[in-house]
């Protein structure tokens, strides 16, 4: 196991943790849900160099993450009904066929509508949970950056970019996995 992977099974820990000090038990199972599925994907891109699994399995993460969000309405619950279905069928094709750009396209909607509802129906540690996604995004942003090359069989690479990646996303994973616990009065 490396270093990197035990920092997000350390991620999980400490949002599993946070379930004796969380203002909401329903955020805490979204938010320690996702980063269950974080962890999953992380096993298939950290462990197994399979972008495939590990695209698909993020796209729940963010789903999680978007529930999370929308808490207790009835909105949250109707869209439910009607995404996840929607998105288990697209990221099933997709991982069938051997689709990796659908599954991104898929995960990079999903990803941008996270950061939208967060923006606006985020209750619990909204700086926090919004930090931590701005720096998830600038990860991804470093993974296109450091995959693009090969994708489109150039010689232009990012060598930077392999650790730029990690630089944000660590910390971003930290940043939520933390969201759980209630802010400190000043």
């Amino acid at each position: 196991m490396t270093l990197k992977f035990a920092f997000i099974v350390a991620c999980f820990a400490i949002a599993a943790f946070s379930y004796f000090f969380c203002v909401s038990r329903r955020d805490w199972a979204w938010l320690t849900l996702g980063l269950l599925f974080t962890v999953g994907a992380d096993y298939f891109l950290v462990i197994h160099d399979s972008h495939l699994p590990g695209v698909a399995v993020f796209c729940f993460a963010h789903v999680c993450y978007i529930f999370r969000a929308l808490g207790d309405t009835g909105r949250g619950k109707r869209i439910a009904w009607v995404v996840v279905p929607v998105l288990a069928v697209v990221v099933l094709f997709a991982f069938v066929n051997g689709a990796l750009l659908v599954l991104a396209g898929t995960y990079a909607a999903l990803f941008l509508t996270n950061i939208a509802v967060n923006m606006k129906f985020c209750k619990i540690n909204r700086p926090i949970v919004l930090t931590g996604l701005i720096l998830f995004a600038l990860c991804d942003v470093n993974v296109v950056l450091f995959n693009l090359p090969h994708y489109l069989g150039t010689a232009a690479t990012f060598p930077w970019a392999f650790w730029l990646i990690w630089v944000f996303y660590l910390p971003s994973q930290l940043l939520l996995a933390a969201s759980a616990f209630p802010r400190l009065k000043k």
